[in-house]
C-alpha cells in the first residue's frame, strides 16, 4: 500500500480513489428536480475543473508508470498498447495521452495550470504539442504566453495563438506545415447504390475558407418559411453554385461543348402517362418524370425521333425552350423568385412554367414565372402549384 501525505493525514491512493467515488455517489444521489436549474452553472464550472484536476492527476501517473514500463509484467509491449487493453481507449486516446504526460514533465507550467483544473485536458495537448514542434525554442516565456491565453481562450482560438507564436518564431516551418495540408486536399464524389451522391474529401485553410465564404454567400439568412436543416441548406447551396457556373456557361468546353446537364427522356414521361418509363440523368442514372419535367422547365430541348419519324426535318434540331429574349423579359419583369416571400435574385433562378410545356403550356410571359432552385423544385417534386392572384403576385396552393 502507498502512502500519500498531505491528504487528510497519510492516506493510501486506494483510500483517496475510494473517498472520491464514495463522494461523486452522494452527487449521484442528489434530486436535482429540487434545485433550481440556474444552480447547475456553478456546478458545470466545479465539475469542469474537477474532471481537469483528475485527468492531470492521471497523466502525472501515467508518466511514472510509462517511464517506469509499468506494464513490463504484463503482455503489453508499451503503455499506449496497456491503455488500449485495460482502459479501453483507442489508438489516438491512448497515444494522445502517452504522448502529453511524456512531454508535460517539461512543461511545469502547464503542468500546474492543468493539475489547478485552470485549463483542460485539450489545451494541455494543444501546448503539448506546440512545445514539440518547437523543440528549443520552447522557453519558459513561450510556455508563459500560451498558459495564459490558455486560460481564456476555448482550444480553437489557442490553436490560433499558438500558431502566431510559431510564426513569430519559426515562420519558415509554419510555411512547411501549410504546403503539407495543401498536398493532402482531396476530394472523392461517388454515387450510392440508392442514387444519392457522396461528397467525402478535406481542403487546406484557403480551399476551405474559399468554399465556405462561397456557401454562404449564397446561403444568406433563412427565410421565415425555411424548414431546412443548415446542413442541407449548404448542401442546396453548394449545388446553386454549381448550376450557376455550368448556366453562366464559364466552364471549360468537354467534347466540343459548354458542359451541362443531360436528360434523356420520353415524351410520355413528360406527359406523365401511365406506364411510361424513368428518365435518365447523365452521370447519375434514372430520375422520376417530375424531376424531368423540372429540368425540362427551362432548357435547351433536342428531340430525337426513331422509327418512322426519323426523317422529320425537327430531328436533332436543338432550341431554347425559353429563348434568350423571353428570358430578358421575365428578369425585366419578376426581378427576383416570384415564390410567394422569396427575393432571390435573378443569377439563382430558372424559368418556370406554370402549365408544363409538355401538357400544352404556352412558353408566354404569363405563363412563366423565375424561381430559385429551392422553389421549383416545391413546385414540381413537392407538388405545390402556382397561379396569378388578383394582386399581380403568385400563391401557392398545397399538394
Amino acid at each position: 500500500m502507498r502512502s500519500m501525505d498531505g491528504v487528510r493525514g497519510s492516506w493510501t491512493s486506494e483510500q483517496a480513489f475510494h473517498e472520491i467515488n464514495s463522494l461523486l455517489d452522494q452527487l449521484l444521489e442528489e434530486d436535482l428536480t429540487a434545485v433550481p436549474a440556474e444552480a447547475m452553472a456553478d456546478d458545470q464550472i466545479a465539475l469542469q475543473r474537477i474532471g481537469s484536476r483528475v485527468q492531470a492527476e492521471a497523466l502525472r501517473r501515467l508518466r511514472r508508470f510509462d517511464k517506469g514500463q509499468g506494464y513490463a509484467n504484463t503482455l503489453a509491449l508499451s503503455a499506449k498498447a496497456w491503455l488500449r487493453w485495460k482502459c479501453n481507449l483507442d489508438h489516438d486516446a491512448a497515444s494522445g495521452q502517452v504522448d502529453v504526460a511524456r512531454q508535460l514533465d517539461s512543461l511545469p507550467q502547464t503542468m500546474q495550470a492543468f493539475a489547478a483544473g485552470d485549463i483542460s485536458f485539450t489545451h494541455a495537448s494543444l501546448i503539448a504539442r506546440t512545445a514539440k514542434q518547437l523543440g528549443g525554442q520552447m522557453d519558459a516565456n513561450a510556455e508563459s504566453i500560451l498558459v495564459t491565453a490558455a486560460k481564456d481562450l476555448d482550444p480553437r482560438r489557442l490553436r490560433r495563438a499558438a500558431t502566431m507564436l510559431r510564426h513569430c518564431l519559426e515562420p519558415d516551418e509554419v510555411l512547411k506545415d501549410a504546403n503539407e495540408q495543401h498536398d493532402r486536399r482531396f476530394l472523392h464524389l461517388s454515387q450510392t447504390f440508392d442514387g444519392m451522391f457522396r461528397v467525402d474529401g478535406q481542403l487546406d485553410a484557403e480551399g476551405g475558407a474559399t468554399l465556405q465564404t462561397a456557401i454562404n454567400s449564397v446561403m444568406g439568412p433563412p427565410a421565415a418559411d425555411d424548414n431546412r436543416t443548415p446542413a442541407q441548406r449548404r448542401a442546396d447551396a453548394w449545388v446553386d453554385i454549381a448550376r450557376s457556373q455550368l448556366d453562366g456557361g464559364r466552364l471549360p468546353q468537354v467534347g466540343g461543348q459548354k458542359p451541362h446537364l443531360m436528360v434523356t427522356v420520353d415524351v410520355t414521361t413528360l406527359t406523365r402517362q401511365p406506364g411510361s418509363p424513368a428518365a435518365e440523368l447523365e452521370w447519375a442514372g434514372e430520375v422520376p418524370a417530375e424531376t424531368a419535367r423540372r429540368l425540362a422547365c427551362d432548357c435547351t430541348l433536342t428531340p430525337v425521333f426513331r422509327g418512322a419519324e426519323s426523317h422529320q426535318v425537327d430531328a436533332g434540331r436543338t432550341s431554347r425552350v425559353i429563348p434568350p429574349s423571353m428570358r430578358r423579359a421575365l428578369i425585366a419583369r419578376d426581378k427576383h423568385c416570384r415564390f410567394p416571400g422569396c427575393d432571390r435574385p435573378v443569377a439563382w433562378t430558372q424559368g418556370h412554367h406554370l402549365k408544363h410545356w409538355a401538357d400544352g403550356g404556352p412558353t408566354l410571359i404569363f405563363n412563366l414565372a423565375l424561381l430559385c432552385g429551392r422553389h421549383h423544385h416545391l413546385t414540381h417534386e413537392g407538388g405545390i402549384t402556382l397561379e396569378w392572384g388578383a394582386d399581380g403576385e403568385l400563391v401557392a396552393n398545397p399538394p
